[in-house]
């Protein structure tokens, strides 16, 4: 797993495995939004998930696919949406704000 970067954001996904899992949980604390893709009910995990981040806006200030099921980023503290785009085409759109310290988090489900 590498740590890559979008339109100068940081970020690194995956969580196939219970090894990328443990790996990404040891890189948590560089990262200041954590994100979770999974069905709802089953809670079998989602990968290959678009992800678009929205300045307030509506300017793009990052657009990836996640390589698993966790999905983290380094943003500049402010606000943004976050929008979660599966292989169907079934989005989901959540707002953040990003504080100066600690990790905020979004859990997407899929029925």
């Amino acid at each position: 797993m590498q740590v890559r970067t979008d339109q100068g954001i940081r970020y690194i996904s995956g969580g196939v495995g219970e090894g990328e899992r443990a790996e990404l949980n040891a890189l948590s604390n560089q990262f200041n939004l954590r994100l979770l893709f999974a069905m709802q009910g089953s809670g079998e995990y989602l990968s290959a998930v678009q992800v678009n981040i929205l300045d307030t806006h509506g300017g793009s200030v990052m657009s990836v696919k996640s390589k698993g099921p966790w999905f983290l980023a380094q943003l500049p503290p402010g606000d943004y949406m976050v929008e979660a785009l599966t292989i169907d085409r079934t989005s989901q759109q959540k707002k953040v704000h990003i504080e100066g310290s600690g990790q905020s988090r979004l859990d997407f489900y899929w029925r």
